[in-house]
C-alpha cells in the first residue's frame, strides 16, 4: 500500500485531462475480449488477402459469410442457444442480444470490399476498420473531455494512428503502394467511424475507405 501511494500521488498530478482518463472510471464499458478478438481475427482477412491466392481468399469469406449469416438465424430463433452464447461468450454488445453481431457484419462487408474494389483497396480498408476500430473503442471509451455525437475525439486521433501505423506496415508488401490516396481514405474510414450514421461501423467504415481511396486513384 505504501508503494502505491507515491504512485497515485504522482497521477493526481497530471494535467486533468491526463488524470481522468488514467483515475477516472471509463465513460463507456469496453468489452476487451471483444477488441481483441476483432483485431487478431479480423486482422487475418488483410493478410490473407495478401499472402494467398485470390480465389481462396473469395471463396473463404463468402463460406465464412454464409456460416455466419447461419449462425445469426440460428441464434436469434433458438432462444435457449442465444442464451447459452451469450453467457459464456464475451464477445457481445449487450444491444446484440436480438441484433445481428459485428463480427457477421465484418465478413459481409470484407466479402463485399473485396468482390468490388482493387486488392490494394480492399486490403488497406479493412486494415483500417481491423485495427482502427478496436483501437478508436479502447482509447474513446476512457476518454471523459472533447466528446462529439457521443463518441471521443481522443478515440478519433488513436484510430488514425493506430490503422495509419498499421497500413504502413502493410505497404512493405510490394502488392500494396504507398500511394497519396491512402491519406484520404484513412481520413474517410476514421470520419465514417465517428459520425452517428445508423449503419454498423464494420459496414461503413471499410466502404467509406475503399470508396474513397478507388475513386482517387482511379482519377
Amino acid at each position: 500500500m505504501r508503494q502505491r501511494r507515491p504512485v497515485l500521488s504522482a497521477l493526481q498530478r497530471l494535467p486533468p485531462p491526463l488524470a481522468e482518463f488514467v483515475l477516472e472510471p471509463p465513460v463507456a464499458p469496453s468489452i476487451w475480449p471483444r477488441r481483441l478478438f476483432h483485431m487478431a481475427v479480423g486482422a487475418c482477412i488483410p493478410l490473407a488477402a495478401l499472402f494467398l491466392p485470390g480465389s481462396l481468399v473469395l471463396w473463404g469469406l463468402i463460406t465464412l459469410s454464409v456460416l455466419g449469416v447461419l449462425a445469426e438465424v440460428g441464434r436469434l430463433l433458438l432462444p435457449p442457444l442465444n442464451d447459452l452464447l451469450l453467457r459464456y461468450l464475451p464477445f457481445f454488445k449487450p444491444s446484440e442480444r436480438q441484433l445481428v453481431t459485428g463480427a457477421t457484419f465484418m465478413l459481409l462487408s470484407a466479402t463485399g470490399v473485396y468482390l468490388l474494389f482493387e486488392k490494394e483497396v480492399a486490403v488497406l480498408a479493412l486494415t483500417f476498420l481491423v485495427v482502427g476500430d478496436p483501437a478508436a473503442a479502447i482509447i474513446g471509451s476512457r476518454a471523459h473531455r472533447g466528446r462529439l455525437f457521443g463518441k471521443s475525439l481522443a478515440g478519433t486521433a488513436a484510430f488514425l494512428v493506430a490503422a495509419g501505423a498499421a497500413a504502413l506496415l502493410i505497404t512493405l508488401h510490394p502488392a500494396v503502394p504507398l500511394a497519396w490516396w491512402l491519406l484520404p481514405g484513412l481520413v474517410a474510414a476514421a470520419i465514417a467511424e465517428l459520425l452517428p450514421i445508423p449503419l454498423d461501423d464494420n459496414v461503413t467504415v471499410p466502404l467509406a475507405a475503399a470508396g474513397t481511396m478507388q475513386f482517387l486513384a482511379m482519377a
